[in-house]
């Protein structure tokens, strides 16, 4: 792919994250809009992404990465310790996928129906910070999967996630006693082993 077309492929991905930033609801977002914005051709979309779907699911990848990118580099959580700054980014996770519940459960279905693994990826380096050399790198995989996947659910069914669990996720005070736990149960059981 030569210059042209990557800075034609980047212009639809950023119009479809403008597109996404303005409504709540993904399936109100056409082919039609976004090539009227981008001011491509509807056929020029189908030829880079195949499809509508596609092309969000990469505008709200590259979203949710840079979220996890500027929190990790975000100097006003320099001071936190790393179990408090995965705490904080998964509250700050959570309150988006509360504020964009049709965003998030868009995400969360295009995810696992692609068999995109990329978000429990971002999660690898704060990780490593908490365990240091005490866990290799599948370890840490597998802790990411654990941490993302309540959030994945919520995301597809909350009151599903609330059935089993009793904790409501749209409730801030319970959701963030959750996160406490969540991390809690995963770090402390670490610690215990090692201690």
């Amino acid at each position: 792919m030569n210059s042209k077309e990557q800075a034609t492929q980047q212009l639809m991905i950023d119009t479809a994250k403008a597109l996404l930033e303005e409504t709540d609801d993904v399936e109100k977002i056409t082919v039609r809009q976004i090539a009227e914005r981008a001011n491509v051709g509807i056929g020029l979309i189908n030829y880079h992404f195949k499809s509508k779907d596609n092309l969000l699911s990469i505008a709200i990848g590259d979203t949710m990465a840079k979220i996890i990118l500027d929190f990790s580099d975000s100097h006003s959580y320099a001071d936190l310790s790393p179990i408090q700054k995965l705490k904080t980014m998964l509250k700050e996770l959570y309150a988006l996928s509360d504020q964009k519940e049709k965003l998030m459960r868009f995400i969360v279905s295009s995810d696992m129906m692609n068999g995109n693994m990329q978000t429990p990826l971002h999660l690898i380096p704060l990780l490593k910070q908490i365990f240091g050399d005490k866990k290799d790198d599948m370890e840490l995989r597998i802790l990411a999967l654990q941490i993302l996947y309540p959030i994945q659910v919520t995301g597809l069914n909350r009151d599903a996630f609330y059935m089993y669990s009793g904790i409501d996720v749209s409730n801030e005070e319970q959701r963030s006693r959750f996160i406490e736990n969540l991390i809690n149960n995963l770090t402390v059981t670490e610690q215990k082993k090692n201690g």
